[in-house]
């Protein structure tokens, strides 16, 4: 008898870890991490013109998050493409005169240094319609990045933006709507050798929340321990499907390990 309960007491102390708490032989109690979060900005300074969400909404993919005022965008794309017109006209013009050239120095009616120049003028006028090229489709991209969309469903945590405020994004971007991934959730655990030890990843894990139970599966076992525990203790991360439910992080969640 006493030694059947000197191994289940060796069994909880090898669930014991950092955020894993254990709640019996084969249940851990970690703490709900958002599955993928990000910080969204952009790369261009401009204006608010539009935030149309605010912390706490579900958004799709694609969703429009943030706006800047595009009107300077714009003016800049239209700038660029008359520049490319008249580039492009300039550098098929160089073109024809280079091949009017080549033709009559073979017919040695003109000396090689005009072939030269003709040839110059050429390379200059499409290096020119290039140049012209780059700083059109830099102006696209720039109006592009205007606007902040979802790249995935998610949940709304943070905007830190508000209509008519000034965003500078020289030197480094500032973030300017916070997202986190909708429909999947994770817990870590921290586990011993020993309780990691016939763990694989893919493995089904139910997983409790506040009282609702979800499918959870074992995403990952690290080999590496946590750094400051002792005795070394190994990061397993659970993934669960949430649904439409919106859960929070931070939140106790009770795995039963297989």
């Amino acid at each position: 008898m006493m030694a059947g309960g000197m191994v289940y007491r060796l069994l909880l102390v090898g669930l014991i870890g950092l955020g894993a708490v254990p709640v019996s032989a084969a249940e851990v109690e970690g703490r709900l991490e958002w599955m993928r979060r990000v910080e969204l900005s952009t790369p261009v300074s401009g204006v608010v013109r539009e935030v149309p969400l605010r912390a706490g909404q579900r958004v799709a993919a694609g969703d429009l998050l943030l706006s800047l005022d595009t009107r300077s965008f714009k003016a800049a794309v239209t700038r660029g493409e008359a520049d490319v017109r008249r580039l492009r006209a300039a550098m098929e013009e160089a073109r024809r005169e280079l091949e009017r050239t080549q033709e009559l120095y073979d017919r040695t009616l003109l000396a090689e240094h005009d072939l030269q120049l003709a040839k110059i003028a050429d390379t200059t006028a499409d290096s020119s319609f290039r140049a012209a090229q780059a700083t059109l489709d830099q102006a696209k991209l720039d109006l592009e990045y205007a606007q902040i969309r979802a790249p995935f469903a998610g949940l709304v945590l943070r905007v830190d933006a508000e209509a008519g405020q000034s965003v500078v994004n020289r030197l480094q971007s500032t973030p300017l709507v916070v997202l986190a991934e909708a429909g999947r959730m994770r817990v870590r655990l921290l586990l011993t050798q020993d309780a990691a030890a016939g763990l694989t990843p893919g493995q089904a894990v139910p997983v409790a929340v506040s009282g609702r139970r979800y499918q959870g599966e074992i995403l990952s076992i690290g080999l590496e321990p946590q750094a400051g525990t002792e005795p070394p203790r190994y990061p397993l991360d659970v993934v669960l499907s949430t649904g439409e439910d919106i859960l929070r992080a931070g939140q106790p969640a009770r795995v039963t390990l297989p």
